[in-house]
């Protein structure tokens, strides 16, 4: 079997209030992420998808348990992760052009490496020609692209995206699903995405995680046979789709019955 390029072994994250308060967001969650595999993780609101996905990053230490990476212990940002934001007109410089911004992701390589770099992220997400326009210039799907690019452009090993497409509208999400599918078919990096929305977990992974409430743990995993490549077209069509987006559906609101107090379908 191919090891894993991440884990998460037993991880527990609890945080403290400015009050001293303490707030346990999640408990003993164990995962693997094999390298070119997708992985989506989906949950209750409130399930601290977001805090997981920072910790898998490197972003927040984790209270307990481990986070391996390439097989060695993470315990800061590294290169060979990289991450998409939701707010993409809070990760982009207003004041830097396109290609600067994108540039950014590849700063620690010389400078005719970098420019190649850039110009080859800015053509893998269709952005070919806007390289001198600035972020306000742009829609808000094409800000999210030049996000994209910008995670891309340093070859990472791993892509997480936090709810990357939760800001634009359904048709633009729709497109910028199919780019991130696109984009993961001909390249080489694993995938992590938080989300929210069922039907996009189960369009683009391998595998859906299904976390309960806090404090989170892994509720559920569900495999995701549908063939590749995928399109909006006809993917969502397929009787297949249909039944596994209502199983994951169904896990995440037995989740949140669980959370209100009602007894869980068995």
């Amino acid at each position: 079997m191919t090891d894993p390029i991440l884990e998460l072994r037993h991880v527990g994250v609890t945080l403290t209030g400015r009050d001293g308060s303490v707030n346990e967001v999640s408990q003993d969650v164990s995962l693997e992420l094999a390298p070119r595999e997708f992985v989506s993780i989906v949950g209750p609101s409130g399930a601290g998808k977001t805090t997981l996905l920072r910790v898998a990053a490197g972003l927040r230490r984790p209270t307990a348990g481990e986070v391996r990476f390439g097989g060695k212990p993470l315990t800061e940002v590294q290169a060979g992760i990289s991450v998409v934001f939701q707010e993409y007109n809070k990760s982009l410089f207003p004041w830097l052009s396109i290609f600067k911004n994108v540039a950014m992701g590849a700063r620690r390589l010389p400078v005719a490496e970098r420019s190649s770099r850039v110009r080859g992220a800015l053509d893998m997400v269709g952005l070919q020609g806007f390289e001198s326009r600035y972020p306000w210039e742009l829609s808000g799907g094409m800000q999210q692209r030049a996000a994209l690019a910008r995670a891309l452009v340093s070859d990472p090993k791993v892509l997480m995206l936090d709810e990357p497409f939760a800001s634009v509208d359904a048709l633009t999400r729709g497109l910028l699903e199919d780019v991130v599918g696109d984009l993961w078919e001909r390249s080489s990096f694993a995938a992590l995405l938080v989300t929210h929305d069922v039907g996009e977990a189960v369009y683009l992974s391998d595998r859906v995680l299904v976390l309960s409430t806090r404090p989170s743990r892994v509720l559920a995993e569900v495999k995701i046979d549908l063939p590749r490549p995928r399109s909006q077209g006809s993917t969502r069509q397929l009787q297949r789709f249909v039944e596994l987006e209502a199983q994951v559906l169904g896990l995440v609101h037995q989740a949140g019955r669980s959370a209100a107090g009602e007894r869980p379908a068995t």
